[in-house]
């Protein structure tokens, strides 16, 4: 299965990102011209805040996007730790962001309120950008969390809790079956640990029943 995969790799991060946001910008135009409208979801971390910035460039594209959140982690906006700030703060005050944290005191609550507020989302998602841990996790899909696992290995739809190994700990994420009925996925990797993770299917991470099920996700990778 693993050689059904294929990798755009660059030579350096600058040179993914800028053919990154190509492609991405190529898919969204399709996308509007289908539905007048095209569905975002974005994922958090430190990798892809370049790439965000690139898409803020084109502001007549990203007027016509709605974006949402792949996953999240339970805090408030102001935290350092927040997905959403950074994305905010990557694309500009003219994106369309639709957070998943509404209520940053009650997590069960939240999660209702979310669920009902990514209908559009959970409805179709034209383009999904994911990254993927060193641990071979993504969105917040953990190998070794039980929450993780019950969604690895069941088809609900929407968006639910699970547990990180790290700080901080409760999260919000799509579920596996909602990343895969996404229309376009994209994965993003940078370093070659993470490369060897990807490709060494006999760990049997969250990351290999993701490629397992989807064998056309658009991954760009750089060292």
């Amino acid at each position: 299965m693993a050689n059904q995969i294929h990798i755009n790799e660059f030579l350096s991060k600058d040179e993914l990102f800028a053919s990154c946001s190509v492609s991405i910008f190529n898919d969204i135009e399709n996308s509007i011209d289908r539905n007048d409208f095209c569905n975002v979801l974005l994922s958090g971390g430190s990798t892809p805040e370049p790439l965000y910035k690139l898409l803020a460039t084109n502001k007549d594209i990203v007027s016509k996007v709605q974006f949402g959140l792949v996953d999240e982690r339970f805090v408030e906006l102001c935290s350092d730790y927040c997905n959403e700030k950074m994305i905010r703060q990557a694309l500009g005050s003219e994106a369309r962001i639709i957070g998943m944290v509404e209520d940053d005191e009650n997590y069960d609550r939240n999660l209702i309120e979310i669920n009902n507020r990514y209908t559009t989302f959970l409805n179709r998602t034209d383009i999904i950008i994911l990254g993927m841990g060193p641990d071979g996790h993504f969105a917040s899909l953990f190998p070794d969390d039980e929450l993780s696992e019950k969604l690895l290995n069941s088809s609900e739809l929407g968006i639910f809790n699970t547990i990180a190994p790290s700080y901080p700990n409760k999260r919000i994420t799509y579920s596996f079956q909602s990343i895969l009925e996404s229309k376009i996925i994209y994965l993003i990797i940078t370093g070659k640990n993470k490369k060897e993770v990807l490709e060494n299917y006999k760990l049997d991470l969250p990351i290999h029943k993701l490629l397992v099920k989807r064998n056309d996700i658009k991954i760009y990778y750089a060292d």
